[in-house]
């Protein structure tokens, strides 16, 4: 018997799926082993209300004593592992599963202390994001040879650069996998890249150099563990081609303060245009300071289609997890 707590919204269709009701605790339609408690406000409000979202996580934690954690950006802090690994005692598994691929808002170092597993879901949302990003861009409506910077060539990048092939662009990539050269050919390859139809940059100064587009799609953390903040400077947006289009869908912070002041600033003299989707959270962190640009949360992976494949991806992990 799995005992599953899902603390974050899920798509209407799973809740049929599943026979959820919400905040009582419902054996599964499609599997009696699996027990659920549905209590999707503590994502929803976990802004508004700190606090009470973290009360009610650790009431929850503690009474229902789940095996299995569901969480979308919502925080789950040391003190509320450190609860649930008491409450359930030290010899049970114990999985939280993050319904996307951030897992900055948990707590790491007191899961791997705790025992307690952590999973994602990375590539589900990819197609759906870079479809955002490309509508975004507006590349179908580019100009011949026009210069794109890619940085990022992962599950989103690839698809961006794909696009931009097939629409008549530049493509200039930059990306840590693509440095070594004596792989950077079967990179390409792999990943549906006409090695022909690109430029490899070697630095974020090179590939962003008079581009009239730019495409951001890489994790906060890079390979070593370290933080990939304040990459993008503000000498790189200086040297941007003119009324340039950046879309990105990374943690705003990758900006340093002043590239994004001076994104800003050139966005409310409309000479520039600056869209990034991200979670929530990392959104309200630099929304109010950046009100010309275009910061929105979530919104690039949902399409009913997206939030219906993570709900899927996560019931797989649940049946998968012993």
């Amino acid at each position: 018997m799995k005992q599953i707590l899902i603390t974050h919204p899920i798509h209407h269709n799973t809740i049929v799926k599943l026979g959820l009701t919400e905040k009582k605790i419902s054996r599964s339609s499609i599997n009696t082993e699996e027990i659920f408690l549905y209590i999707p406000d503590i994502g929803y409000n976990q802004f508004s209300q700190k606090h009470t979202t973290l009360d009610k996580l650790l009431y929850y934690l503690e009474t229902f004593q789940p095996d299995i954690l569901i969480v979308g950006s919502n925080a789950v802090p040391a003190i509320a592992i450190t609860s649930w690994r008491k409450a359930v005692g030290k010899n049970k598994n114990l999985l939280i599963i993050r319904r996307g691929v951030d897992t900055r808002a948990i707590d790491m170092k007191a899961a791997q202390q705790h025992n307690v597993l952590v999973s994602n879901l990375p590539g589900i949302n990819s197609p759906y994001v870079a479809q955002h990003m490309i509508k975004y861009l507006d590349i179908k409506n580019a100009k011949i040879n026009s210069k794109i910077a890619i940085i990022g060539t992962g599950n989103i990048g690839k698809q961006i650069a794909i696009k931009s092939i097939k629409y008549g662009l530049n493509p200039h990539l930059f990306s840590p996998s693509l440095q070594d050269q004596t792989k950077r050919l079967s990179t390409l390859l792999a990943r549906g890249i006409n090695p022909a139809k690109v430029v490899c940059s070697s630095s974020v100064k090179e590939v962003i150099q008079d581009s009239t587009y730019v495409a951001i799609a890489i994790p906060w953390l890079n390979n070593y563990g370290l933080a990939n903040a304040g990459i993008i400077e503000e000498k790189h947006i200086n040297n941007l081609g003119l009324n340039a289009k950046i879309v990105s869908a990374s943690v705003p912070l990758i900006f340093s303060i002043k590239a994004l002041t001076l994104m800003n600033n050139l966005a409310k003299e409309k000479k520039i245009f600056v869209r990034i989707d991200t979670s929530q959270s990392r959104a309200d962190e630099v929304r109010e300071q950046y009100i010309h640009l275009d910061i929105s949360h979530n919104q690039a992976f949902a399409a009913s289609e997206c939030q219906i494949a993570l709900d899927e991806a996560i019931l797989d992990k649940i049946r998968a997890f012993t």
